[in-house]
This record gives C-alpha cells, structure tokens and sequence, in this order.
C-alpha cells in the first residue's frame, strides 16, 4: 500500500508507539449508542491490541444496533448499563484509555465523569471536527470517511499492516461502509478505495457485510419504518426539507430496540428535491435528534447552535430537554434564516 502515503504523523506515531509500550490492561471506548463505524473501530483495535500481547477491553457506554452482533469477538464487549460495577472497576486498573470515534467525554454517555477522573494515559482516534483537548495524544482527521479508516492508518503506521487479518478487515470495512452510506457519501478520497481494495484482499465477503447490516431488519423493526415514512414523515418542499417524528408511543408500539432506527433519517432523502432530513426521537429524559444533508448544506451548524450537538457536514446529531413538540417548533422556527444562507 505504498502509492499512496500514510496520512498519520509520525510523531504522533511516537508517541502512541511508548504509550502502548508501557500499557498492558488497555480501556477502549466507543461513543454512546454506538454505530458501525464505532464498534467497528473498536472491534479492529481490541483484536489488534490482543495480537500484540495486551489486555483490551471494550467498555460500551450503552447497547448498540442488533444487526451488528455479527462482528468478530462482539462477545466480548462490555456493555456498561448491564454491569456497572465490573466496568468502573476494570476502567480504574487500566493503564491506557482508548476514545475511539468520538472526541468529547459528553458523549461518552454515563461514563463522561468516569472518564474525566481516570489517572491513566488517554489516546483519541476520531474524524469528527472540534475535537476537545482531552487525551494525551490525539489522532483526528475530519478528512477520513470513518475511524474506522483512521484506523487502519493508525495500525499500518505503527509498521503492524500485517497483523489486519480477515476478522480485523471485517471490522474495518464494515465501519467504513455504514458511515459513507454504502461508499455513497464523504467517500471521493483515492485512499478510500485503496484501503477498501486491501480489505477486500485480506479475505472479507463483502456480500455477508452488506446483508448483515442491510437485510437484517426484524420484523418490528420494518414496521418502524413504514410508520416513520408514513404517519411520522412531514415534508416541507419550500425549504428542501424532510422531517421525521417518533414519539415515545411509538417506540414502545413497536417494541422498539436499540439501533432499530439507526439509518432512518437518510430514507427521505431519496425524495426529489430534498437537501435536509432531520428524524426527532422522543426518549423518556431527553429528544434526540439525527440531522442528515446533501451536498454543500452544513446542517452540523443548526445541531451545534440550536441543538447541543454537531458533527460533520453532512450528518451531525443533537439532543434537547424540551418537549417534542417545542422541539420540532425550535427547528422551523430557524430553518427559514438557515435556508435563506444557503441561497445566498
């Protein structure tokens, strides 16, 4: 994989490099309800770390998606919310952190004071923009399509191409084709494709990839998705905007899991004409909110400034304590100003 250079800082490099040198039980921590591209990247450096002689563990703020149980060694994600006590406890003895596909504790979930106050030595991989100055050494790329990708950068510079096995390729691809939309979005760099064709050559099937996390819906799930497209879709064609309403009712009509709206928001973007779609989902302490644009259009601004949130460009995220509806309220009340500055 030489055409093209490494994007990774050599001494960055060095210093990860003596972090890992002097660490053996190792913390790694994906980002609160996390994604493909999360628990993948996590999965690939848990094995990676494990090849190496360490002792890794993955410690998941919360569950995540059904549909990417599949991955090599899922088994063996801890996942905070079902066992408190033995994660605080193991995250205590760790000698490195790991904060992977986030760059902020907020969203770490329940474990963002955890994290806060722990001693030991901290490492950031992450594509996100506006990262916080939070780790020892940070390795973030808002020009990578996935960490997962980052990751792989990471493992190749470190001089440890070769221990990216099927299973380590697996995690890779996966994560890097659910956070481009199947290689349909934040996906023109060269090197993409590079790293894609090495995956492919270390033995992945692309096919099982792609039915795991597309054709695998239950059927409450598909359900959930006729309603949101249905009686949960309004459509606002003066702005170029779609929105999605899920209420509490709702989820708990169709027995809703965790991760079974995950990708939701992208559907009304298939409509002609539609730059925004933006999915409102109704939980018992908070709505969280999914923001989704094509193009130039930086719906990451409204999630930042109206919505505590952010992210990249095209595809940002957001919470709020107000009601539902003050909610849905806030976003039209702004979206004229905002669709307005695009025009101009």
């Amino acid at each position: 994989m030489n055409n093209i250079k490494n994007r990774i800082d050599i001494d960055l490099i060095a210093k990860a490099e003596a972090l890992l040198y002097e660490s053996e039980k190792i913390a790694i921590i994906p980002h609160s309800g996390p994604d493909g591209d999360a628990i993948g990247s996590s999965l690939a450096l848990y094995q990676y770390l494990k090849k190496k002689g360490k002792m890794p563990k993955i410690v998941s703020p919360s569950a995540y998606p059904v549909f990417l149980n599949w991955l090599p060694k899922n088994s063996e994600v801890m996942i905070y919310t079902n066992g408190k006590k033995a994660a605080e406890e193991y995250l205590k003895s760790s000698d490195l952190v790991f904060i992977v596909d986030h760059n902020s504790f907020k969203r770490s979930g329940d474990l963002e004071k955890i994290l806060q106050d722990l001693p030991a030595k901290k490492i950031m991989i992450d594509h996100h923009p506006e990262p916080e100055q939070i780790v020892d050494v940070m390795f973030s790329d808002t020009s990578m399509c996935a960490t997962c990708e980052l990751m792989y950068e990471f493992i190749e510079a470190l001089g440890d191409e070769n221990l990216i096995d099927t299973h380590i390729a697996e995690c890779l691809y996966t994560g890097i084709v659910t956070d481009t939309g199947g290689l349909s979005y934040n996906s023109s760099n060269p090197r993409t494709y590079q790293i894609v064709g090495d995956l492919l050559a270390r033995g992945i099937d692309k096919s099982k990839i792609h039915s795991n996390v597309y054709d695998n819906f239950s059927t409450d799930r598909m359900k959930l998705l006729g309603h949101c497209l249905d009686r949960g879709l309004e459509v606002l064609p003066e702005y170029q905007t779609a929105i999605i309403t899920l209420t509490k009712e709702d989820l708990l009509k169709f027995n809703y899991k965790d991760g079974d709206t995950e990708g939701f928001v992208n559907y009304p973007l298939s409509i002609q004409g539609m730059l925004v779609s933006v999915i409102f989902i109704e939980k018992e302490d908070m709505v969280k909110i999914s923001f989704r644009s094509k193009g130039n259009v930086p719906i990451n601004a409204v999630a930042a400034e109206y919505f505590n949130g952010g992210g990249h460009m095209n595809a940002a995220g957001g919470r709020t304590t107000d009601q539902l509806k003050d909610a849905i309220a806030k976003f039209k009340e702004v979206l004229p100003a905002f669709y307005k500055s695009l025009n101009q």
